[in-house]
């Protein structure tokens, strides 16, 4: 009978002692589910080297960030956002506008004379030759008592071929304006036609004075009612006579 007790206490030892060891990997890390090795702390039955306790601990640093990265993607606000993008906007006429250019510099730049459409004195640029024969795009103003009437846009076209246009479409750095001059003279001397126009600017149009005034670039397609239109470009030297005229005549106290 004694000898039986000893046999079964001898056999619950090596259960509760070792029973870990016998399904132990080969790493020796434990994964016995047996009440003794799962209230092990350690986990091992085999002492580990210093690089193997040294890797299990790389891994489970790598597994603390993968965790972290993916609780902080789980987290994030994926709700759509809208964003407001702003840009370059058509010209437009300022009736604040401050001129910095000094009037009598620009005052030297310019002509005066007999105007032939209202007022008591003619503005008009020096490089500017108003001859109808000579193609050309302008500004230039007349005043009343010193007062600046309207601005005054005119063109000029002539030719060998007539165009006929009707309206101007003027593309001022890749903004679009419309305009439809009003009393547009059409004339030919022997195999050349002149078409061309004077006309005072107002509200409706002021937008398209701010635009030559201001751009950098700038053309206008004239618009034929054949079929046959014209485009002009315009040079620095145009795009400067606009922009002197211009200042010249708010500095003056030029509305529109």
């Amino acid at each position: 009978m004694r000898k039986i007790i000893y046999l079964l206490t001898f056999t619950l030892a090596i259960v509760n002692i070792s029973c870990a060891s016998l399904f132990s990997p080969p790493n020796g890390v434990c994964t016995c589910t047996c009440a003794a090795c799962i209230n092990c702390t350690g986990k091992h039955h085999v002492a580990l080297t210093a690089e193997q306790i040294a890797r299990q601990d790389s891994l489970n640093a790598v597994k603390k960030l993968r965790a972290a990265e993916l609780d902080s993607l789980l987290n994030m606000d994926y709700s759509l956002v809208h964003y407001e993008v702003s840009g370059p906007e058509p010209y437009k006429w300022d009736p604040n506008e401050v001129i910095t250019t000094p009037q009598d510099v620009l005052m030297e730049m310019f002509k005066t004379g007999t105007p032939t459409t209202g007022g008591d004195t003619e503005y008009i640029l020096k490089g500017i030759n108003s001859n109808y024969k000579i193609n050309d795009v302008y500004f230039y103003f007349n005043t009343t008592d010193g007062i600046p009437e309207p601005l005054r846009l005119v063109v000029h076209f002539y030719a060998d071929d007539q165009i006929n246009f009707s309206k101007l479409l003027f593309n001022l750095d890749g903004f679009k304006y419309e305009y439809v001059p009003t009393n547009i003279k059409r004339t030919n001397d022997d195999i050349f036609y002149s078409e061309r126009f004077d006309n005072a600017m107002n509200e409706q149009s002021r937008d398209i004075v701010a635009g030559l005034a201001h751009c950098d670039y700038a053309e206008v397609l004239l618009v034929s009612e054949h079929g046959v239109s014209h485009r002009i470009y315009f040079s620095d030297k145009q795009l400067k006579h606009f922009k002197e005229t211009y200042e010249l005549y708010r500095l003056m106290g030029g509305k529109l």
